[in-house]
């Protein structure tokens, strides 16, 4: 019985230990562990109702358009109630204040509309770059490769012909067994080399990385210049919380969480990591940085970053619906 109570009680400790620590397990995803990752960071609108999602709402404390749209929706009962009124002085105060709150709050939506365009136009200048260089890179590795296919190929067929030649005559002269066994070594042994340097070369040739940060340099606390810095609207965005309570995280850390977890970027494998950082945010020049690896890399967690980043858009629909009254705060 005390060994059976024992038994029990070290089961016991070993799930309270277990239950203990789980969440701090969970607080940082595995990397590569998602095949099929998902979207995050959902906007929340929902076009039928007749109230702005919390983001949005998030979003127009951001940029300064909430008091004007809480203006705006104060105003609207008395502007409704002037149409069937006869106009005085008073009334046409109050219409022109309505309109310049109505233009101001469309200034406020048409500017944060163009500061989002003026990051999706870096990030897709730099997505054509690396894609460029990726099409050449990966191009040359695939000349390589088909060519020391072809070697082996080429090798195997011409020099198991000649160990067979060798082999013909043996009945009447049995040293030539000598000959056509070494011949038929080279023609296991030539081809697997051929086909071992078509493996090694298929990850690509590796070149010295940049030393010219890209869109992703910000995101992991970089030095940037003036091309790749990003408008107060859509920094402040990216490191905020989202409102809806799923996660205390920022939308950038639960960017990043994404493309660690996610399968198909094999490469980013560790956000601590500076010499996988220097090379993917093109901050530091590194030896042999620059791979086919480090592109797609890049690629694809620039195309994430241009589709999370452009999900502000639907936003501003919202809100731009609420400047005209057709949704209320």
């Amino acid at each position: 019985m005390s060994a059976l109570y024992r038994s029990a009680s070290a089961l016991s400790l070993a799930l309270t230990v277990s239950l203990t620590i789980s969440p701090a397990r969970g607080q940082e995803p595995a990397a590569n562990s998602v095949a099929l990752p998902t979207q995050i960071l959902k906007s929340g609108i929902n076009l039928s109702s007749s109230n702005i999602s919390p983001n949005s709402a998030q979003l127009a404390e951001q940029t300064g358009l909430m008091p004007v749209l809480a203006k705006l929706n104060a105003i609207r009962p008395e502007i409704a109630a002037l149409k069937s009124a006869e106009p005085t002085l008073d009334s046409l105060l109050k219409r022109q204040e309505y309109c310049e709150l109505q233009e101001k709050a469309q200034q406020i939506v048409g500017q944060t509309n163009l500061e989002i365009d003026y990051v999706l136009a870096e990030i897709n200048a730099e997505r054509n770059l690396y894609g460029e260089i990726l099409t050449a890179m990966t191009s040359r590795r695939d000349k390589l490769v088909a060519r020391s296919n072809a070697a082996s190929f080429y090798t195997n067929g011409v020099l198991w012909a000649v160990g067979e030649a060798f082999d013909i005559p043996t009945y009447r002269a049995p040293r030539l067994s000598i000959p056509s066994g070494t011949v038929s070594i080279l023609a296991g042994v030539v081809p697997s080399f051929f086909s071992l340097w078509a493996m090694h070369q298929y990850n690509g040739q590796k070149k010295e990385s940049e030393n010219e940060p890209n869109m992703l340099a910000k995101l992991f606390n970089y030095p940037v210049n003036n091309e790749v810095d990003y408008p107060a609207s859509v920094i402040t965005f990216l490191n905020s919380v989202p409102p809806d309570g799923v996660s205390k995280k920022t939308r950038k850390e639960q960017l990043i969480d994404r493309w660690l977890s996610d399968q198909n970027i094999p490469s980013f494998t560790d956000r601590n990591n500076r010499k996988i950082l220097d090379c993917i945010t093109a901050s530091v020049s590194h030896e042999k940085g620059l791979s086919i690896e480090t592109l797609a890399a890049r690629q694809d967690m620039l195309q994430q970053l241009s589709s999370e980043v452009m999900k502000m858009k639907r936003l501003l629909l919202e809100l731009s619906m609420a400047g005209h009254g057709e949704k209320t705060i």
